[in-house]
């Protein structure tokens, strides 16, 4: 990996395999270009927002992820078919997240190698693919939850009011796109209560972090509740009733079984690395970036106040356990067993999807 020291090698490395991954998983574990169990969803809401006479039984895709399906039917335009413009739109989201995640890991960590091993170990996670290039709205609500915590971390350093905002309005968008999108603003208060301001102005920071955050999400809110009588508490609650009843659903009931379940299955081999990863945090303890670690966790852990537990939720915990892990895997010295440690993570994810519909039946 002697020419990963050059930069620009670094993000074309990247970029290939991203590229790999891609067509390998296409060919190998499924093709994304097959519609998935919520694939229908969305583009009976594309086909009612474009003025066409459809069932829509419910207004949740409409009412959670407008942006997504607005940005779809641009696209369509361009394709020929909205299955083609969700497969564009979720094509762009899946270059831009590996780019900002590797941006994001090294303003934690200030190191190449550390930000290019946790991008491989995100990249090659087979959630990132399973869920999202395929037909769902998923991959675009990762991006601006990672676009707004990285935004966060370069306000937390700098000071800088313009990365403030620019958090804000990530979250604020990101959250019509997929309700990931509004757990920046969680990294971002998390950031400004470590930080060296003042209580008070900690406090009006944060209060006015989420007054403007509110504004875009909250006035179109307002507009579909008045328009529809219909509005998130509804959809929330739907889910509730949903995930509480007997039958298919209650796979994805809350217990310690299936957390332990879902959350081995998420990151399989991964789990040995980022234990690596906290033994090498500790020998290398750095307070400041410690700090900035439990700081950024809250959010990735927002899964667990969702009515179903499932892989395709809890991936937002991904990045925070590729952080450490990536770490861990830049202090081994021994290049074949980096190089081994890798490929073994990388092949089982290959191999996961098919055995855990196969074989346990995990849900996702």
């Amino acid at each position: 990996m002697e020419f990963l020291k050059n930069i620009n090698s670094r993000y074309y490395f990247l970029f290939l395999i991203s590229v790999l991954s891609l067509i390998i998983a296409h060919f190998y574990i499924h093709s994304f270009l097959v519609p998935v169990s919520d694939t229908g969803s969305y583009v009976g809401a594309m086909e009612y927002l474009k003025g066409e006479s459809v069932d829509l039984s419910n207004y949740n895709r409409v009412l959670t992820t407008p942006l997504f399906l607005y940005s779809s039917i641009f696209s369509s335009y361009l394709t020929g078919s909205l299955y083609g413009g969700m497969a564009v739109v979720n094509l762009i989201f899946y270059f831009s997240i590996i780019i900002v995640f590797y941006l994001l890991v090294l303003e934690i960590y200030r190191n190449h190698k550390v930000a290019t091993l946790s991008s491989v170990l995100f990249i090659s996670n087979y959630c990132l693919y399973n869920f999202g290039v395929v037909y769902l709205a998923d991959i675009g609500g990762w991006f601006f939850f990672l676009l707004a915590s990285y935004f966060s971390l370069r306000y937390y350093h700098s000071k800088n009011n313009v990365f403030f905002l620019a958090a804000i309005l990530s979250s604020s968008v990101g959250v019509l796109f997929k309700e990931y999108g509004a757990l920046g603003l969680i990294s971002l208060s998390m950031l400004i209560i470590i930080s060296d301001f003042d209580v008070k102005s900690k406090i009006k920071k944060i209060f006015t972090a989420g007054l403007l955050f509110s504004v875009i999400p909250l006035g179109y809110q307002l507009f579909f509740y008045l328009k529809f009588g219909y509005s998130y508490l509804d959809w929330y609650l739907y889910n509730i009733n949903h995930y509480t009843l007997e039958g298919v659903t209650k796979a994805t009931r809350y217990s310690f079984t299936l957390l332990a379940k879902v959350l081995g299955w998420l990151y399989s081999l991964g789990w040995f690395i980022f234990i690596f990863g906290l033994f090498q945090e500790k020998k290398y303890f750095n307070k400041e970036r410690v700090k900035i670690l439990l700081a950024l966790l809250p959010a990735s852990l927002m899964f667990l106040f969702w009515p179903a537990l499932t892989q395709r939720i809890a991936f937002i915990l991904i990045p925070w356990l590729a952080l450490v892990s990536g770490f861990g895997l830049s202090k081994i010295k021994n290049k074949y067993i980096l190089y081994f440690v890798l490929v073994a993570y990388i092949l089982f994810n290959y191999n996961i999807t098919s055995y855990l519909i196969k074989v346990i039946n995990l849900p996702f």
